[in-house]
């Protein structure tokens, strides 16, 4: 069996390409619809979209360019078989979102690429972002290096995820290329 130069290079291409991965982990009772999107600077990129229907006890994933800016995964709730006209995390687009979840009013999963220089070097930032939204699901994301912050409807301190956009208590930041789990009804 011959292989191409073509595909010998594009497999090399492949396999050098920086990423992380976003699973979802659905521990509730009901369907959840999780979501991801770009908004770099709060303006909807549809270069990054993503939207799928998880049963109960069900997992998927999706990975995302390490230097990408303005990810935002969330979870939407009581939407239809098309996943859209949810009652929580609403976005135009139906199941796959075309607007980063601009309007959705729920609790975000946001990550960003940044270099720290001389500090940690280049670095995924990530947080859990309540700014203008309330609480639809309680929520867990936690990174592959053991870090993690929680969420509740209940209880969701300032040191857990942002309140306002001056709460740098919620940030955290990784290696690049690592695996965060968002876990609904964690």
């Amino acid at each position: 069996m011959k292989t191409s130069a073509a595909l010998v290079a594009l497999a090399t291409f492949v396999s050098s390409s920086a990423a992380f991965t976003i699973n979802f982990q659905n521990s509730c009772g009901e369907t959840v619809w999780p979501a991801v999107g770009k908004a770099p600077n709060g303006q909807p990129d549809t270069s990054v979209a993503f939207g799928e229907s998880l049963a109960p006890g069900a997992s998927t994933s999706f990975g995302v360019d390490d230097k990408a800016l303005g990810i935002r995964a969330w979870g939407r709730t009581g939407c239809d078989g098309n996943g859209a006209n949810c009652a929580t995390g609403a976005c135009n687009g139906g199941l796959v979102c075309n607007d980063a979840g601009i309007t959705a009013g729920v609790l975000y999963s946001e990550f960003g690429y940044g270099d720290f220089g001389q500090w940690g070097g280049e670095r995924t930032a990530w947080d859990l972002s309540r700014v203008d939204a309330t609480v639809n699901l309680n929520t867990k994301l936690a990174a592959s290096d053991g870090q993690s912050v929680y969420c509740s409807v209940s209880n969701c301190p300032p040191d857990q995820a942002y309140d306002s956009p001056e709460d740098y208590a919620a940030d955290r930041n990784s290696d690049l290329g690592l695996t965060y789990t968002i876990t609904f009804c964690a």
